[in-house]
C-alpha cells in the first residue's frame, strides 16, 4: 500500500507546481503589455516587502510616458493681420477648439481672451508697437493661430483724416502708414500740387512738437510731359514737325520752311512748359548725384532738333480741302378744329300717294318728314411735318464749288387733244454754289463768297422756289443759319350750312384753322487735310468694301 500511495502523492505535487508556474507567467505577461518600454520596473521586487509602493511607482511612470507621447507636430494654422488702435477693443473670430491655450511672442502689447460660449476673442491693445503672437494648444503644443499685429495711436488716425481732407482732391497720390508715420506716395500732374503738398506737410509737422507725423515721396508724373507734348503739337499744327516727351525732356524734330517758323515753335514749347521741379537726392557716404537739369532753366529741358529747309528743297504745301455741308429744313404745323350743329327737317313726297276719287277736285298727298334727327359734326386735326434735305460738296481752298440736283415728279394727268391724257410733272431742284476761302488757319475762319442757294420744291398748291445769294464767314465745324422764311395763316369761320327746302332750320357752327411753316438753310464748313478724310464712315454707311 505504501508503495502504491507514494507515486500518487508525487503526481499531485507536480500538478500544483505546474499550475503555480502558469499563473506567474500570465501575471508577468500582463505587466509586460502595460509597460513594454520599461519591463524591469514592473518585475523587480522591492526589498523589505514594499511590493505595493513598487506598483504605484509603475503606474505613475506609465502615465507620464503617455502625456509625453501626446505632443503633436504643427499643421495648418490660421494667419491674421490686425490693425489695432490703443484703447479700442477689437473682436476677432478664430475657429479653434475650446481648450487650454498658451500665448507666445510679444504678448505684453495687448490682452486677449475668449468670449465665453463663442469663437470670438476680445483683444484690448495696451501700447504702440508691432510684432507676432502665436496661440498653441497647451496639452499638445500645436500651433493653432499666428497673429501679426500693428498697434498705433489714435492721434495718427486723426492726422490721417485731416491730411485726406486737405489733399484728397489731388489726383495720383496715395496715403500710406509706415511705422506710425503717414507717408504720401505717387505722382502729381502739375508743380502747383507739389507746392500745396509741401505747405500742408509744413503746417502739420510744425504742430507736432518737433515730431514728424507725415512725409512725402510725391514726384512729378511723367504722364504730364506726354500730355503737354500733345497740346503743343495741336497748337503748332505742322505735320512735318513731331514733338515727343522723353522723361523730363521734350524733343523737337522735323523740318520747317523758315527760321521764323522754327523760332515760333520753340516759343510755343516754352509757353506750355510748366514750372521746373528739381529733385534733391539724399546725402550718402560715398556718392554725390548732380542732375543735368539742376541749372534751373527751362531751355535745358527742350531738345531742339528742327532744321530749316534749303531754298531748293522748299515745296509749297497743297491747298487745304474744305467740305461745304448745307441743310435745308422746312417745318410745317397744321391745326384744324370745327364744330357744327344742324336741325333742318323737310317733307319728301311718297310715290303713289294720290288716293282720291277720279275726277275729284281735292287730291290728298302723303309726305314723309326727312332729317328729323339733329345732326352734329365735329372734327379736330393737329399735324406736324418736317422736311430735311442735305447737300455736301468738297472743294479746294479758293476754288468754286457747285452742286445741283434735279428730280422730276409726276403729279397726275390732264386732258389733252382728242380725249387723250397728258402727264403733269414738276421739277424739284437743289443748287449750291460758293467759293470758300480760309482767312485764318489758327482760328479756322472760312469766308464763303457768292454763296448762292436755290431750292425749288413742288407741293399740292403749285411749286415753291427759294433763291438765296450772300457772302458770310463761318468758323471751322460751326454752323450758321444764313437764310429762312416764316409763313403763318389763320382762318376762323362762324355759322353753319342752310337747309335747302327745310320746313325749319336751326344750325350753329364754328371752324378754326391755323397753318404755319418755317424754312431755314444751314451751312457748315469743315477744313480737311486730305480729300480721303471721312471716307471710312461713308463706306460703313453704304456697306462698301474694297
Amino acid at each position: 500500500m505504501d508503495l502504491v500511495d507514494k507515486p500518487s502523492h508525487f503526481k499531485v505535487g507536480s500538478s500544483l507546481k505546474i499550475l503555480f508556474s502558469f499563473l506567474i507567467m500570465i501575471s508577468v505577461h500582463g505587466f509586460a503589455q502595460q509597460a513594454p518600454l520599461k519591463p524591469a520596473i514592473a518585475t523587480t521586487p522591492t526589498p523589505g516587502g514594499a511590493g505595493t509602493g513598487a506598483a504605484e511607482k509603475t503606474v505613475e511612470t506609465t502615465a507620464n510616458t503617455q502625456e509625453e507621447d501626446g505632443e503633436k507636430p504643427n499643421g495648418r494654422r490660421i494667419r491674421r493681420y490686425l490693425n489695432l488702435i490703443v484703447g479700442v477693443e477689437h473682436d476677432e473670430e478664430l475657429l479653434i477648439p475650446n481648450k487650454d491655450l498658451v500665448y507666445k511672442g510679444r504678448v505684453d502689447a495687448f490682452d486677449m481672451k475668449r468670449i465665453k460660449g463663442t469663437d470670438f476673442f476680445r483683444i484690448s491693445p495696451k501700447k504702440i508697437g508691432n510684432g507676432i503672437v502665436t496661440i498653441h494648444n497647451k496639452k499638445t503644443g500645436q500651433l493653432l493661430v499666428e497673429l501679426r499685429y500693428d498697434i498705433r495711436n489714435d492721434d495718427i488716425e486723426k492726422t490721417l483724416r485731416e491730411v485726406k481732407s486737405l489733399l484728397g482732391d489731388i489726383e495720383g497720390i496715395e496715403f500710406k502708414m509706415v511705422n506710425g508715420i503717414i507717408l504720401l506716395d505717387g505722382f502729381a500732374l502739375i508743380p502747383k500740387d507739389l507746392i500745396r503738398i509741401a505747405q500742408v506737410l509744413k503746417t502739420i509737422n510744425s504742430s507736432g512738437g518737433g515730431v514728424e507725423k507725415i512725409k512725402s515721396l510725391v514726384t512729378l508724373s511723367p504722364i504730364a510731359r506726354k500730355k503737354i507734348a500733345e497740346y503743343i503739337s495741336r497748337d503748332v499744327n505742322n505735320p512735318e514737325v513731331s514733338i515727343t516727351a522723353v522723361g523730363d525732356y521734350l524733343k523737337l524734330e522735323g523740318v520747317v520752311n523758315s527760321a521764323e517758323e522754327k523760332e515760333r515753335i520753340k516759343n510755343l514749347v516754352g509757353l506750355y512748359m510748366p514750372d521746373l521741379v528739381l529733385e534733391i537726392a539724399p546725402d550718402t557716404e560715398h556718392i554725390k548725384i548732380v542732375g543735368r537739369k539742376s541749372g534751373g532753366k527751362i531751355e535745358d529741358l527742350i531738345i531742339d532738333l528742327i532744321t530749316v529747309k534749303k531754298a531748293e528743297d522748299k515745296v509749297e504745301p497743297p491747298p487745304k480741302m474744305i467740305q461745304i455741308v448745307a441743310h435745308f429744313v422746312e417745318y410745317n404745323e397744321r391745326y384744324l378744329k370745327s364744330f357744327s350743329f344742324e336741325f333742318a327737317p323737310r317733307l319728301t313726297a311718297i310715290e303713289g300717294a294720290n288716293r282720291g276719287p277720279s275726277g275729284g277736285t281735292i287730291t290728298e298727298i302723303a309726305n314723309l318728314i326727312d332729317r328729323l334727327i339733329p345732326k352734329l359734326n365735329w372734327a379736330k386735326k393737329h399735324g406736324y411735318a418736317r422736311v430735311l434735305d442735305t447737300g455736301s460738296i468738297l472743294v479746294q481752298d479758293k476754288s468754286e464749288a457747285s452742286l445741283r440736283r434735279e428730280i422730276t415728279i409726276d403729279k397726275g394727268f390732264k386732258p389733252g387733244a382728242n380725249g387723250s391724257l397728258e402727264p403733269v410733272t414738276a421739277v424739284a431742284i437743289l443748287d449750291i454754289r460758293t467759293t470758300p476761302t480760309i482767312k485764318s488757319e489758327r482760328s479756322g475762319l472760312i469766308e464763303m463768297k457768292n454763296l448762292k442757294v436755290t431750292l425749288q420744291d413742288p407741293n399740292e398748291n403749285g411749286q415753291a422756289t427759294t433763291n438765296v445769294s450772300t457772302t458770310i464767314s463761318v468758323r471751322d465745324r460751326q454752323s450758321a443759319a444764313f437764310a429762312g422764311t416764316i409763313k403763318k395763316k389763320r382762318d376762323a369761320d362762324f355759322g353753319g350750312p342752310t337747309g335747302a327746302g327745310a320746313v325749319i332750320t336751326l344750325n350753329a357752327g364754328k371752324k378754326y384753322a391755323k397753318n404755319s411753316s418755317n424754312f431755314v438753310v444751314f451751312v457748315t464748313p469743315i477744313i480737311k487735310a486730305s480729300a480721303s478724310a471721312g471716307v471710312d464712315q461713308v463706306k460703313k454707311k453704304f456697306r462698301l468694301r474694297e
